[in-house]
Order: C-alpha cells, then structure tokens, then sequence
C-alpha cells in the first residue's frame, strides 16, 4: 500500500482535488442508490400485487352485491308463495292460487332480464313456474338442489351446476349459461318446509363484474364455487389447464404456474357471503415488464448522475487549480526580472486575494473584504426573498396545476381528480383569510374529502349529502364539516370492518332561526354511557370533551361566534351508528 500512497502523494492538485471530489460523491451516492433502488422495485413489485388483489375482491365484491339483490327477490318470491298457497288446497283453490303465484313470478321474470326462469316446486309435488317446464313425473323433493335448498332451513343456497334437473327451460339458453338460486319455503307456524323457489340467473351478471377488471393483455378472471366448480370462465384455454386443487390445497396463498412456456401468477379472494372464489391469473412476465421499465430508468438515472458528478467534479477542480497555474507562471516571470506583470483575477476568493497581494494592492484588500461581505448579504438577502416568493399559496396552487397537467398528459384521470380535490380544499382553507364562509363552499370542502377518502377505502365508503341548495349561501365557520366526516370515517366506519355509509344532512329549525347540519354514519355507535360524557363534556369545558381534539375544537369556535346557546351535540345509538349535529344561528 506504500506505493499506492507514494502515487498519490506525487499527483497533480487538480488531479487530487478530481479525485476526493469523485470519492466524496460517488460512494455515498451509489451505497443510496444500490439500497433505495432495490426497496423502490421490491415495493412497487409489492403494490403492484397488491393492487392485482383489490381489483380481485372488487370483482368479487360486485358479484355478492348482485347475488344479494337477487336473493332480495327471490325473498320477495317466497313470501308471495306463502300468502296463496296452503298444503291442504282443493284443486279448485289450487288453480287459482297456482295462477297468482305464476303472475307474481311472471312479473319478477320480467323487471329483471338476468333471471332466466323461476319455477316454484311443493312438498305434495304441484309446482308452479315461468319460463320452466317440468320433465318427467319423479317427485322433486329427490331433487338435489330441492334437497339443498331445504336442508339450508330458510337460508340461500347457490347452484353452480344445473345439469341432470327434473326441469327443462321453455326459452333457448344453455345450462351452462346459467346459475341458480333456491330457496325454502318455511311454514312460519310449523317450521315445516312448504316447499323451494328456484331461479335461473344469467351469466351476464358475474361477466359484467369480472370484464371490469383489466389485468394485462394475457391476464384474466374467472369464478369458482366453495367445492372448485367453475361457476363463470371466459373463453380461455388456459382456465382448463389450471389444477384446481392448486388453490384447494394452498389455502389463501397465490400460486405460480407454468402454462405453455408462459408463467402465471394466480391469486384469489373467497367471498364471506357467498363461498365463492374470485379466482385472478395474470402473467408474470407482463408484471415484470413495468418494473424492469422503471428498473432501466433508475439505471439510467444513475449513469446520468454518475457523469454529472464525473463532470462537475472536473470542473471545480479546473476552477481552482487554473488561476493557481496562472499565478506561478507570473512568479517565475517576476523571478526573472520582469516587475511589470500584474495578476488579474477575476475571482473574489482565496486565490483573488493572493494575487492582488502580488500586485502590492493591499490598500484594496479592505475594500474587496467589505465587497464580498456585502454580496454575500446581498445573497442571502436574494434567497430569503426566492424562498419567501416561493411558498406563497399562488406557487402551492402552480405547482398542484402542473402536477395536474402531467398526470392528466399521461391519462392517470383518477391522479388529476385527487389534485383537483386537494386543491380545491387548499383554496377553501385559505378562504383568503376569512373564518366566514358560504355553506357551499362548506360543502365543497368536505365533498373533496371524501373523495380523497373514497379512493383510499375505494368501496368501503359511501357518501350521500342532502343540503337543499337554497341553503348553500347560508354563512357558516369553515372547516366544520370535515372534522366530523374524519370522526365518523375513523371512529365509526373502519371499526366496523365492513362497508359504511357518511350520510350529511341539514335544515332549518321549526322556527326559521337557527341553521342545523348533521353528519351521521352507520358504523359502530357507542354505548348511552359515553355519549353522555361525550355530551356532558362539550356541555362544559370544550377544551376538556372527551370527544377528541376535533370535537373540542369545533365546539369552541360554536360558542365563542354565537354564545352558549349554539354548538355541538352527538347522539348514538351501539351498532347502528352515531349522529354529529352543530346548530348555528340562520345566517
């Protein structure tokens, strides 16, 4: 290592200067760039997956949000059922009833085009249908799906597969196009089985669902029921060469699979209300695709920094070795004899100060010492002024309009649409100072936030807002509503663990003199207990209300603008939700 030493100690000072400032630099940067560039693609391969899984269970979600409506009907069926026919019916009433209940079917068939066929069978064997036939005379209660249906006690029972049935379908459309539901039909007195509602529901809903999720050009979605029966598959040769004990045996673990030379990479969600599994399969390779993309990027980012690290270097390097070069060549002419030369420098740092030395100015080097003070207060006074300019609202609202534009130049809609809304509730914030706003600006401010929320919680969260626009120029506090919509989206909706609704509402009282808004959730509620305390307190001391921060805050600029009289009241009821309600003086 001596040599190596020796070879440094004997180099050029700018060659010295080049080096420190590359080995400066560079370590450090490539040690950031090796380790954040590996957490970068590791966690946009992770969101990536993650993301392929939200649009799986939104997918699944869609379709138990269809089945429950369906089920609704088929409810709405049964009860029908049950009001006209009774067990022990002459074949006079039997008639008759056979022909309500046949209409009644006839108009479910006919406001819901999904429903391929209803058919309605009974424990003595009379059965009464739309748009279904019965085949032969077998009793139906050796059916499987009336077997099913009956020992659900009440309860839905899905049908994936209704080949082999006592029953063919009078409209053309193939067993395999269709899934059914049936039903018992419970005696509400005896707990006896009057007998099954079944209905044939199209494809069309779950293709509906699942041709909503877009998962590369080679990716796909499909469905299976809890005993891995393929209930819907698009036309897809490979849905057939997917074993479907992959995903009986690996639990809820994804599974990657060889398919063709082609790895895929399948993923599923299991819904909790109908046992099915929304099954995803999308392709590796495309997956990576987009990260080797953004992979090459990072690598030519850094190739690019490496050069202008290399280039700068070089370049502080000359600005300080140049004028050094040029003073010892004016010290070897004046050793020679020639005092005529002079140093002209045209820098104001070490290197200036030494050549006006050697042109025996030193009655200037006060002057040059107070000039470089005052430019240097100059400059900072400049970037005080830069900085200041530059988080002023109007820079903010620049620099959000041309994030904007870019996501909006590269179609990110849903990127363009948060902005909008962060922006719009930046504007109403400042309120250019005002506390004093129209209620529908109010408004606008908290529907912004809750969109911002809905693309977070996505279907999780629903929002309905019912204000009678002739009172959006009412004059309210700004920043009330918003707090409360927070309050009910932590404290009432995401415990909760299932979907919610924020529902704000507002009025005048009976008399015409006070404003009041409500922001109500159906989320966990809470016990009388803390309600009143909750209450008792804002009652008190706000700053004390052991509602939180938002509440307290809320509640003391309620009564500081409009007395004791006016404010905050919370009201609750444990698992069906809670109620916030600020009362105002109408304008």
């Amino acid at each position: 290592m001596k040599w190596l030493s020796n070879i440094l100690a004997n180099l050029r000072f700018r060659n010295k200067l080049i080096l420190t400032y590359i080995s400066i630099a560079l370590v450090p940067f490539l040690a950031f760039a090796s380790v954040s560039g590996a957490i970068f693609l590791s966690n946009l391969k992770a969101t990536t997956l993650d993301h392929m899984g939200q649009l799986i269970g939104q997918a699944g979600n869609s379709i138990d949000i269809y089945i429950s409506g369906l089920e609704e009907t088929v409810d709405y069926a049964v009860i029908a059922v049950r009001s006209c026919y009774g067990p022990d019916m002459s074949e006079t009433d039997w008639q008759t009833a056979r022909q309500k209940i046949e209409t009644v079917l006839k108009g479910i068939s006919d406001s819901h085009p999904e429903v391929a066929g209803l058919f309605v069978a009974f424990a003595d064997d009379r059965y009464a249908t739309t748009d279904m036939t019965r085949i032969s005379r077998d009793p139906f209660a050796g059916e499987g799906w009336y077997a099913a249906a009956c020992a659900n006690n009440g309860r839905l029972t899905l049908i994936s597969n209704v080949t082999g049935r006592n029953i063919a379908a009078d409209k053309e459309y193939s067993s395999e196009g269709v899934f059914s539901l049936a039903k018992a039909i419970v005696d509400p007195k005896t707990g006896g089985k009057i007998g099954v509602v079944l209905m044939d529901v199209r494809h069309e809903l779950i293709r509906e669902s699942i041709n909503s999720v877009v998962i590369g050009e080679l990716g796909f979605v499909y469905v299976l029921d809890s005993d891995g029966n393929v209930v819907y598959a698009p036309g897809n040769d490979v849905i057939y060469r997917i074993n479907t004990r992959w995903l009986m045996e690996n639990g809820a673990r994804p599974v990657t699979a060889n398919v063709r030379g082609i790895t895929y990479y399948i993923r599923y969600e299991i819904s909790r209300y109908t046992g099915w599994k929304t099954v995803g399969v999308f392709s590796v390779n495309e997956l990576m695709s987009g990260i080797n993309t953004v992979y090459y990027v990072l690598l030519c980012f850094i190739g690019i920094t490496l050069a202008l690290i290399i280039f700068v270097s070089i370049r502080i390097a000359g600005s300080v070795t140049k004028p050094l070069n040029k003073l010892r060549s004016l010290m070897r002419d004046a050793e020679s004899g020639d005092l005529s030369v002079r140093f002209n420098s045209r820098y104001n740092d070490e290197i200036g100060d030494l050549g006006l030395s050697f042109n025996h100015m030193l009655d200037r080097v006060e002057q040059l010492i107070d000039t470089v003070r005052e430019g240097e207060r100059l400059k900072r006074q400049a970037e005080l002024r830069s900085l200041q300019e530059q988080i002023k609202p109007h820079f903010l609202y620049n620099t959000l309009d041309t994030i904007a534009w870019m996501a909006r130049k590269s179609k990110a809609n849903d990127i363009v649409m948060m902005i909008e809304a962060m922006t719009n509730m930046f504007r109403i914030g400042l309120s250019r100072g005002k506390d004093i706003i129209p209620l529908g600006e109010e408004i606008t401010h908290v529907t912004n936030y809750m969109y911002i929320q809905g693309i977070r919680y996505k279907a999780t969260l629903k929002t309905v807002i019912k204000i009678d626009q002739s009172l959006y120029s009412c004059r309210v506090p700004k920043l009330i509503l918003q707090p409360l919509a927070e309050n009910a989206i932590y404290h009432g909706i995401k415990p909760k663990l299932q979907p919610g609704a924020i529902e704000i509402t507002g009025g005048l009282s009976g008399d015409g003199h006070n404003l009041w808004l409500c922001v109500r959730d159906d989320g966990v509620g809470m016990s009388p207990e803390r309600a009143a305390a909750i209450n008792g307190s804002l009652g008190g001391d706000a700053e004390k209300a052991g509602g939180g921060f938002g509440l307290s805050y809320i509640q003391r600029r309620l009564r500081l603008s409009y007395g004791p009289g006016y404010g905050l009241t919370i009201s609750s009821e444990e698992g069906k939700g809670t109620s916030a309600t600020v009362t105002i003086p109408y304008n």
